[in-house]
């Protein structure tokens, strides 16, 4: 055993009550409470951006396949519905589904209230398996065709605002160029996904009404919805703090490329597998570019609190390892006059310095890692939905990030107390036993 831990074992575990000792306890404690807040901010981040696009992708799919657009928007134009990309891409093992859907604005008008509203049709092939995990009332679309054209599915935000309910009618308007077009609609179920933008403007109705409506036929629809069975569809944690800092940092060719989310590359490889010009393929994230920038913000706040966090911990384990060279003095003196070197000095009070950071960063790992399974199992935290599109904090423990946080936090604290050890070396024996 190297002396230099022998002593460090002696003297950190002695239990001898010193105001040193006092400091000691404060400087882990700000340890502890770092590493825990820090996994508690990754993890609640990460749950946080993780939930939210899973609503999205499981009530939208990933990419949706349309007809070419300048302005990226649902319009009035049809594609076929049998072409032989949609055969290719079901047979493609990153594609888990992939189903038609005709979409149609229009004015929805009851006995108490009057408001727009887009009917999203869809028909059999409709993941209702997926869709059924936000029906909070009432049941799918189903019979036959006749009575699926005349059954819709609202918004809990769209019952509110409009005074509806489960089975009461509702007569939707379609104006065109040339006249209006009116259908009158039973309430069959109520959706709640949770997301204002979502939920404020869609429904759900059978296909074929709309299509009639369109005076298109069964092989015409506004395009397709693709669902990817690739899970890692944006950037690393890694790279997303890096890009915050600008291609100052980065080199402008390699910030450009980081930019770029997987899902992106996915989205423009599919539009150049598909045979026929007037489509195009958009991932869902360019479709509402709005929520998606709000998410990446988050990123900016956890970052925030990881360097505040680290400064936290960092500078109590300096102050702490400043007033511990000034006690040992005379120790210092001692070992300097028995042979010890410089280095050894000043890896002793690093080793030091170490045994107090593993302690506090493991005890930090377990309230850390405990708040978090508390909140997964109990949802102590609770959130208003109408601001935050979530009932509860999510909680998603990545364990490759707490393995980097408690690794990051190890090394960049050790490497400040380089510092302090360095004083260390300017003692001389002689001036110890004076000081002492």
């Amino acid at each position: 055993m190297d002396f230099e831990f022998f002593i460090v074992k002696k003297i950190a575990f002695s239990g001898k009550k010193s105001f040193s000792a006092f400091i000691i306890r404060i400087a882990m404690v700000a340890v502890v409470l770092s590493v825990s807040t820090m996994i508690v901010a990754v993890s609640f981040v990460n749950g946080f951006q993780t939930e939210i696009r899973n609503k999205v992708f499981s009530f939208w799919g990933h990419i949706h396949i349309l007809p070419y657009s300048l302005s990226r928007t649902y319009n009035e134009e049809g594609t076929y519905r049998y072409q032989s990309f949609v055969e290719k891409l079901r047979k493609d093992p990153t594609v888990a589904h992939i189903q038609p859907m005709v979409v149609k604005g229009g004015l929805i008008k009851t006995k108490d209230a009057f408001d727009k509203i887009v009917l999203r049709g869809i028909n059999d092939e409709f993941n209702w398996k997926v869709f059924n995990t936000y029906l909070v009332k009432g049941k799918a679309i189903g019979g036959d065709s006749a009575a699926r054209s005349k059954q819709i599915i609202i918004s809990t935000t769209t019952a509110k605002r409009l005074k509806i309910d489960l089975n009461d009618k509702a007569v939707i308007y379609f104006p065109s160029n040339t006249n209006t077009t009116a259908r009158a609609f039973r309430v069959s179920g109520i959706y709640e996904t949770g997301i204002e933008e979502f939920d404020k403007d869609f429904a759900i109705t059978d296909m074929g009404i709309l299509q009639d409506i369109n005076h298109w036929g069964k092989d015409t629809v506004t395009g397709f919805e693709v669902f990817l069975t690739e899970k890692n569809l944006f950037k690393s944690r890694a790279k997303s703090y890096a890009l915050l800092f600008g291609n100052s940092v980065i080199p402008e060719e390699t910030y450009n490329q980081w930019l770029i989310d997987p899902i992106d590359d996915i989205s423009k490889q599919m539009s150049y597998d598909i045979d026929n010009l007037s489509l195009e393929a958009i991932s869902i994230k360019d479709l509402n570019p709005g929520l998606f920038d709000w998410l990446n913000l988050q990123t900016m706040n956890e970052l925030i609190i990881l360097i505040l966090m680290i400064l936290v911990a960092g500078i109590n384990m300096i102050t702490t390892l400043l007033i511990l060279v000034m006690e040992r003095t005379t120790m210092i003196g001692i070992l300097k006059a028995i042979g010890a070197n410089d280095f050894s000095i000043r890896k002793l009070f690093l080793f030091y310095g170490l045994t107090i950071l593993i302690i506090g960063v493991l005890l930090g790992d377990f309230i850390g890692i405990g708040l978090c399974l508390l909140q997964q199992q109990f949802h102590l935290i609770q959130l208003p939905q109408e601001s935050y599109y979530l009932k509860y904090a999510p909680i998603v423990l990545d364990w490759k990030a707490i393995f980097a946080i408690n690794t990051g936090t190890i090394l960049l604290i050790l490497s400040a107390l380089l510092l302090p050890t360095h004083l260390a070396k300017r003692i001389t024996p002689i001036k110890a036993i004076r000081f002492n």
